[in-house]
This record gives structure tokens, C-alpha cells and sequence, in this order.
């Protein structure tokens, strides 16, 4: 023990440079946007592989729970494809789908998830899918129950998704039964939980009530499941109400997702961008 003590007082400079260097590391990737994306495109090339052998060994234990997931997986698309009014996914290849939706087609390409975070007020996701499957950042990830996030960093064989655990994140959404739009948002809490967002309180839900995304932006089709109203309260002189909104996805037991491939995501987000800067 005495000469373990002696060995670090004898390196305490070259101990304390160390630390302070990674904590200036830690605060110039956090606070900084673009550090922050250099860094997470270059780990994911260099963590990836660790991560998908580390998945790999943990998902062999849970074959059954993952076999059952794409059991219910192929009943939801036979039940897709009997209702008419309803979006249509179809099988195309072995790892992808594909949603038409009456005025085009959404491909949906099947991702495993590698590595996974919950408990953070940034939470992210690993896939082992990357550029060299045309997965680009911005892409919307879905999964068999309903909204998962956005790719936010990717490299030739992986993809970093930002997660709807996430509390940067927001999502256009509307209640169903009387299509009330609003925006989905998690608080940081509960990761089971996440707030309905700009619900003036004249407006009326109630518990039980479908959230699903809208379609108002390119990331996601619209009826994709988000979760549904759990609680709603009055903030006194509030102009808003205070909803909760049970999420579709148990985050921590996410196993497989789907990346979506909206062909015509790129023509939508220019013309967008550009009638805004006309209008600067």
C-alpha cells in the first residue's frame, strides 16, 4: 500500500494534468455543437465494433424475448396490410420494410441496436447500420411500437441516433380523436413518461387518448405511434395544461428499429428552407 501511495504522489503533476485535460475534453464536447459531432462520428467508427460483439454476446441470452418481438412484428404487418385505411408496410428485402402511405413510399430499413442509453438527460442510440446502407443524419428511427428518435451522427458502418429520451428532442405530434396538434417532449424523468407540449387548456383530452406524429416535418410519416395521454393537470394561470404521455417504446429493451427513408425528404427540406430565407 506504501509504495502505491508513493508511486502517485511520485506522478501527482502528470495524474492532475491528465484529469484536468479530460475534463476540458468533457466540457468542449458538451457545450460545443460542433466538437460535439466530430466526436460522436468519429467514436462511432471506433466503438462500434466493441459494441456489436458486446451486443451480440448479451442478445444471445435473450433469443427468445427477440424472436418473440418479430413474431408480433410479422402479425402488426399482416394487420397492417388486411385495413385498407390504414398506412400499408410491406417486406421488400430481409432487413427492410416499406410504407406507402397513398402519395408516396417510406422505406424502412431494419437497424440492431448495439448500445443504449436511458438514464441521461441525452440519451443515445447505436444501430450497426451506417452510410454504407444510405442511412444519413436526420433520418427518423421508428420501431414495431412506435417513435424511437433521429440519426444524429453516422459513420460507413454505424449510426448514432438521437433518442426521444432525449430533452432537445421534440416531435410534432396530434391527438387522434379530435386531432388536436401539439409537440412531444421528455422532461428528463420518467423513461417511461414524456410531456404533450403548447395544449392550450380550452382544448379538450382526456386520458387514454392516441398521440401520434403528424407529418408535419420530413423525419417522420404521419400515425406513427408515440404514446398515449397518462395524466392531465391545470398549472394554475398556466396558459397551457400540464399533459403526461405514457410512451409506446420501453426504451431499455429496445433490440431491433427501423430507419426511414423518405425519397423525397431532401426536395421537401429545400424548397422549406428556402421560402424561410426569402422570408428573412
Amino acid at each position: 500500500m506504501y509504495q502505491l501511495l508513493k508511486l502517485i504522489h511520485s506522478y501527482r503533476a502528470f495524474l492532475v494534468l491528465l484529469f484536468l485535460e479530460l475534463v476540458c475534453l468533457w466540457l468542449l464536447v458538451r457545450n460545443n455543437p460542433y466538437h460535439s459531432a466530430a466526436y460522436f462520428h468519429t467514436s462511432n467508427a471506433v466503438v462500434g465494433s466493441f459494441l456489436e460483439t458486446k451486443s451480440n454476446i448479451s442478445q444471445f441470452f435473450s433469443l427468445p424475448k427477440v424472436n418473440e418481438e418479430l413474431a408480433n412484428d410479422n402479425a402488426r404487418l399482416r394487420e397492417s396490410l388486411a385495413q385498407s385505411h390504414v398506412p400499408i408496410i410491406v417486406k421488400t428485402r430481409e432487413d427492410s420494410l416499406q410504407l406507402t402511405n397513398g402519395i408516396y413510399e417510406y422505406g424502412f430499413l431494419a437497424a440492431k441496436v448495439i448500445n443504449n442509453s436511458t438514464g441521461l438527460n441525452h440519451n443515445y442510440i447505436t444501430i450497426n447500420k451506417g452510410s454504407a446502407n444510405g442511412v444519413v443524419p436526420g433520418m427518423g428511427v421508428v420501431s414495431t411500437n412506435g417513435v424511437v428518435g433521429k440519426v444524429m451522427s453516422v459513420s460507413k458502418n454505424f449510426a448514432t441516433i438521437s433518442s426521444l429520451l432525449n430533452v432537445n428532442v421534440y416531435v410534432s405530434a396530434f391527438a387522434k380523436r379530435n386531432n388536436t396538434f401539439c409537440s412531444v417532449n421528455w422532461d428528463g424523468k420518467d423513461p417511461l413518461t414524456a410531456k404533450l407540449k403548447y395544449v392550450p387548456r380550452h382544448i379538450e383530452l382526456v386520458p387514454g387518448d392516441t398521440i401520434v406524429t403528424s407529418g408535419y416535418n420530413a423525419i417522420f410519416p404521419e400515425n406513427i405511434p408515440i404514446g398515449y395521454v397518462s395524466d392531465i393537470s391545470l398549472g394554475q394561470g398556466a396558459s397551457f395544461n400540464n399533459i403526461d404521455v405514457k410512451l409506446s417504446n420501453d426504451f431499455a429493451s429496445l433490440a431491433f428499429v427501423y430507419v426511414i427513408k423518405n425519397p423525397r425528404r431532401h426536395e421537401r427540406i429545400t424548397l422549406e428552407n428556402n421560402i424561410m430565407q426569402n422570408n428573412e
